[in-house]
């Protein structure tokens, strides 16, 4: 298998998935954003731009915080949206700091690994689908219907 196809595949499921895992980490700042404040008014955007969307508020913070809000957690879908998020965020820290194995890739498969651990992730079409799953997911949970509509067609019922 030609090494540069690989290496192409790899740089095409880091782009879609830290690209879309961008937009859901979005979806979530904005979700607790109007939790803390429901209204926009100038304290609501001072939370949003001076805390929750900083370089020091993380993914794994906002995920953290979102579990610890008793409201999220009485709510049906919380398990649901929990587990999505998890998933999302731990793809998107696997293939953004994980090694390629090139001996154990091909055309349909990019084999990625935690030099530490040497844990591994196969990328292929199945787990773009699963992922793509969960965005939906997400970003109906979360409210953003434009985004769905834009990317998927999708229209939320109400």
């Amino acid at each position: 298998m030609d090494k540069k196809i690989i290496r192409e595949k790899l740089s095409w499921f880091r782009g879609n998935i830290i690209s879309d895992a961008t937009v859901i980490e979005g979806a979530l700042g904005w979700r607790l954003r109007t939790y803390f404040f429901p209204k926009t008014n100038r304290q609501a955007s001072i939370f949003y731009w001076y805390i929750i969307n900083t370089s020091h508020f993380s993914f794994d913070k906002k995920i953290s915080l979102y579990e610890q809000i008793p409201y999220f957690k009485k709510l049906k879908q919380y398990p649901k949206v929990k587990n999505s998020l998890r998933f999302v965020q731990r793809l998107r820290n696997a293939v953004a700091h994980w090694e390629l194995d090139e001996k154990m890739s091909d055309e349909n498969e990019i084999v990625i690994y935690n030099p530490v651990t040497l844990e591994r992730v196969k990328l292929d079409d199945k787990l773009m689908e699963e992922f793509k799953e969960h965005e939906k997911f997400l970003l109906k949970i979360f409210g953003w219907e434009q985004t769905l509509r834009e990317k998927y067609g999708i229209r939320s019922k109400k």
